[in-house]
């Protein structure tokens, strides 16, 4: 009787800790990145930091706003 539940006991135990594993598994594989990523750009003029999408560029410049790009290019 005591060897029965020993080892039910031993193999709850064991299906525990392999779902654990399997869990932190599937959490630790990366996400592919989506459309509306989370990558930033630094506004030239302002220097403040906008989301790629957001972001104007021109000639690899990057500016926040089309006054910001207006009055860079009339200080350069």
């Amino acid at each position: 009787m005591f060897k029965s539940v020993l080892i039910i006991i031993l193999v709850v135990i064991i299906l525990f800790v392999g779902r654990s594993v399997l869990q932190r598994l599937k959490r630790a594989v990366p996400a592919e990145k989506s459309a509306d990523s989370k990558d930033t750009v630094q506004c030239l003029h302002c220097k403040t930091y906008i989301p790629c999408n957001e972001a104007i560029v021109k000639d690899g410049n990057t500016f926040c706003s089309r006054q910001h790009f207006n009055d860079w290019n009339r200080s350069s």
